[in-house]
């Protein structure tokens, strides 16, 4: 019985190892833009799930982080409706990369934005 529980943990661990070599890596810095004119945040990615979901957030000062949208490695994706007309981004599954485009950018666009893969960690007990 004993040797039953070992297995299992183990099999645990390789599969907690093998998800926590998922990263998300963005830019540093600030990213300045005029008013009007398009900006691109990028962000890339390494997973082992072929299906991969990533998604954008902006953080507004002194707000909770908000959900922007959504793009999977399969195709498809979608946007939060008050993100639908001016944000965009296409997930490339060659490079590894999704980056978010802000068309006529505004004031109001000023905020920390967050990329982010999912699942990030995933455990069946």
């Amino acid at each position: 019985m004993a040797h039953g529980i070992n297995i299992i943990v183990i099999l645990a661990a390789i599969c907690l190892e093998i998800r926590a070599q998922d990263t998300v890596i963005q830019s540093t810095g600030d990213v300045m833009g005029y008013e009007g004119v398009s900006v691109t945040l990028n962000c890339s990615y390494t997973t082992s799930d072929i299906n991969a979901y990533l998604f954008w957030y902006l953080q507004r000062p002194n707000q909770y982080p908000q959900y922007v949208l959504k793009r999977f490695a399969l195709g498809g994706g979608e946007n939060a409706v008050e993100f639908n007309r001016r944000f965009n981004a296409s997930l490339d599954k060659a490079t590894k990369t999704v980056p978010l485009t802000i068309e006529d950018v505004q004031l109001c666009d000023s905020a920390v934005y967050y990329c982010a893969l999912r699942p990030t960690v995933t455990v069946t007990l």
